[in-house]
């Protein structure tokens, strides 16, 4: 399970890289739905890495209005990435369609720490819209700064051809049609998509 990321020398470059589609879904009831869902990566030298998701979701649910609420019970784009070789933990970023966002750092889905607890730097959340046929998507640009990174994982991090572990996901704990989609299928519910044993390649390649 791979997906290539395209290394761009500026944002202004980035275009025509790899969709995935957040089609993979678990632990389904009765009243349970699949929205439409994809997600793409690149990274930027000198700047960052970007996370583009966006979903074609009916009953969109945005209740969530400040930062680490728990946003994944609203209609939740999320991202989850483990950026450094030979380092366990992986961030988490969790948006609803206002850019609300929860963010966390950790090896696992217990005992993880919120971002704002370890530095003032941030990630750049824009919301987005994305039309297609007729339809319309809300969805989210994720930029994960170098310099975030760096002092998160106290390394000199930099835009470079590699292999990192992550995956992308779409849920709605508290939507009437709740869902819970992966690009990289999951297993168990008790772990949910906090399950590093399942996260797929994301291999940065220079365009």
């Amino acid at each position: 399970m791979e997906y290539i990321a395209q290394i761009f020398s500026s944002a202004a470059e980035a275009k025509d890289f790899p969709v995935a589609a957040i089609n993979s879904f678990h632990w389904e009831n009765e009243g349970f739905s699949r929205p439409e869902s994809y997600a793409a990566l690149f990274a930027v030298e000198g700047e960052g890495l970007h996370a583009v998701l966006w979903s074609f979701e009916d009953n969109i649910r945005c209740e969530c209005k400040s930062r680490d609420d728990a946003v994944y019970t609203d209609s939740c784009l999320e991202f989850f990435i483990m950026p450094v070789e030979g380092d366990k933990r992986y961030m988490n970023f969790e948006v609803n369609p206002d850019g609300v966002y929860l963010s966390q750092i950790g090896e696992k889905r217990e005992d993880r720490c919120f971002i704002k607890e370890l530095t003032d730097l941030e990630p750049i959340i824009t919301p987005i819209s994305v039309e297609d046929g007729g339809k319309t998507a809300w969805g989210c640009d994720i930029l994960i700064p170098c310099d975030f990174i760096s002092e998160l994982y106290s390394t000199d991090f930099r835009i470079k051809e590699c292999r990192m572990k992550g995956n992308f996901y779409k849920c709605a704990d508290l939507s009437i049609s709740p869902h819970y989609g992966a690009h990289f299928p999951v297993t168990t519910a008790a772990l949910g998509f906090h399950n590093p044993d399942c996260f797929g390649d994301i291999i940065l390649r220079k365009v």
